[in-house]
């Protein structure tokens, strides 16, 4: 704020009036009259000039991969497209580590490949150099970061290694982020979670190469959804209500047997719901397991599967009706021949019982 002073004359200021005239934004208080002045910048992309939000501005440019970090390209929206150095590691351009720099000797190469250990500093024998086994520059953080989608505002649990390292909150959409400092070398991780009505998920597990002094970054994480049913033995023609959550708003495709039954959408707070009738079915155990798609033809991805949940239609104890005594789904003489070897006795060690009056 500047402050433009006004002389009096006695009691009178001679100043204000034609200041309030011209400028009616303008505040005098005691005297003085105070400007509020307001800076506004603009950002053009395209216009060659670096400002505002832009890392670059190159008209022309389309941002493609570069190998070095002279060489990087300019993204149309004024972002540096990915390169070697940028500290992220873009395995889609055969990156096997990126330590944010193009210097040798560091365990990553200028062309982020993996520099075996002992490497550069005048090598493994310190000739020359006056450095043995590598660099003298203190290499950085050796991380994991983490991006994927679970449940809307469900805690997802994430283990390295088989051993819980954290916690993070899926936000509405379901989508968490998530680092944590790791060994270099083979790594493994798991995610899983609970979802809104207590039913937990199976967990995701995947491995990968963690490179020292680097951030190994592990985008597309998806956990896979949860399934639930009201109950898991019936008779054949009744109905099951299976239900469970998944990412909001993604199809989920329920499959009976490793077959394709159903598919159904789960709702913006992730939850999806499947009246599933058993008619037609031969009394049995059945496998009903979930998954969920996400993105768009051509490029759709395929979580992976949920838990198994084993549904018994008539089998386990449970006859089709009281005289369906192999439990087969019909009457017939194979039936009548049970109950006459049972014939005036309390059925015996018969399964269902033979004592089809219950007297």
């Amino acid at each position: 704020m500047s402050w433009l002073p006004v002389h009096r004359l006695g009691s009178r200021c001679l100043l204000a009036p034609l200041v309030i005239l011209l400028f009616p934004h303008i505040v005098i208080a005691q005297g003085t009259v105070f400007v509020a002045t307001t800076t506004v910048s603009l950002s053009i992309c395209g216009d060659t000039i670096v400002d505002g939000n832009e890392q670059c501005d190159v008209p022309g440019e389309t941002g493609v991969y570069s190998t070095t970090i002279l060489g990087r390209q300019c993204t149309p929206s004024c972002q540096f497209g990915p390169y070697c150095g940028d500290g992220i590691l873009q395995t889609l351009f055969d990156e096997e580590c990126d330590d944010g720099n193009n210097d040798e000797g560091d365990f990553c190469s200028p062309e982020c490949t993996i520099e075996p250990a002992g490497s550069g500093g005048g090598g493994s024998g310190g000739g020359g150099g006056g450095r043995s086994g590598g660099s003298s520059e203190p290499i950085g953080d050796t991380q994991v970061s983490v991006e994927g989608i679970g449940y809307p505002n469900q805690t997802v649990h994430i283990l390295l290694d088989a051993k819980e390292v954290g916690t993070i909150r899926a936000n509405g959409s379901g989508s968490f982020e998530f680092a944590v400092d790791s060994a270099p070398g083979v790594a493994s991780l798991g995610f899983w979670s609970n979802d809104t009505f207590g039913t937990r998920s199976a967990t995701f597990n995947t491995s990968f190469d963690v490179t020292q002094g680097a951030i190994t970054n592990v985008r597309g994480i998806l956990l896979p959804p949860t399934i639930s049913a009201d109950k898991t033995q019936v008779n054949p023609g009744e109905t099951i209500i299976l239900k469970g959550q998944a990412a909001p708003s993604r199809s989920v495709e329920i499959h009976l047997n490793n077959q394709l039954r159903q598919t159904v959408t789960s709702a913006s707070n992730g939850t999806w719901e499947y009246s599933f009738s058993t008619a037609g079915l031969s009394p049995a155990t059945y496998g009903v397991k979930a998954r969920f798609l996400t993105g768009s033809a051509p490029l759709v991805r395929q979580s992976s599967f949920s838990t198994v949940l084993n549904l018994a239609v008539g089998v386990d104890g449970r006859a089709t009706t009281p005289s369906d005594l192999n439990r087969d789904g019909s009457i017939n003489l194979t039936d009548f021949s049970i109950l006459i070897f049972w014939w005036q006795t309390n059925g015996g060690n018969s399964n269902p019982p033979a004592d089809i009056n219950g007297n």
